[in-house]
């Protein structure tokens, strides 16, 4: 099996925000979480969600040009905006922000509101774990799932990520209700 180079893969879906209107630092940090979540296996939120990531630039849903912002702050704890910009930058930011916390008080703990799918989860806890921190990361979602027995949807998989940095290899669960 030929297999596409994970660079050019970024270079091409980095070109693609651009042309969207991104910054260029912007695109390649957003192209190479698509990437990486491809390369890793997690195609649902990788490739094959870029996409509809695009169709919602284009609908207006997601605001390019927006950046999450800080609207409180007390010590170790934060809260965050995203201004409806780009899901995986805005989580991307403030696991950021939340690193830098948690190196000046021992902890650091972001809110997130007002944003859009933060794509892969797992994506913020292995940049915690790659800066030395633990990394507990959850969101909720839209009804997407019927009770068990039932057909209609009635609760989100709601994602949770733990991130634990090893010497010898990180270990980052990536966890969100399935039915089965």
């Amino acid at each position: 099996m030929e297999r596409v180079p994970f660079q050019q893969i970024q270079e091409v879906l980095q070109n693609v925000l651009i042309k969207k209107g991104f910054t260029a630092g912007r695109a390649e940090l957003g192209a190479r979480l698509f990437t990486e979540a491809s390369r890793d296996g997690v195609y649902s939120h990788g490739l094959n969600r870029f996409p509809r990531f695009i169709e919602y630039i284009e609908k207006g849903y997601v605001k390019i040009d927006q950046e999450a912002i800080a609207t409180k702050q007390m010590g170790a704890l934060e809260q965050w905006d995203g201004q409806l910009g780009p899901g995986n930058l805005n989580a991307y930011t403030c696991m950021e922000r939340a690193i830098e916390l948690a190196q000046a008080h021992g902890i650091g703990l972001v809110a997130l509101r007002n944003t859009n799918h933060w794509m892969r989860g797992g994506a913020y806890g292995w940049q915690a774990a790659e800066a030395g921190m633990i990394g507990l990361c959850w969101t909720n979602t839209i009804p997407n799932m019927p009770a068990w027995g039932a057909k209609n949807p009635v609760f989100g998989n709601n994602p949770l990520i733990i991130g634990f940095p090893k010497e010898d290899g990180h270990i980052v669960l990536d966890l969100s209700l399935i039915h089965i």
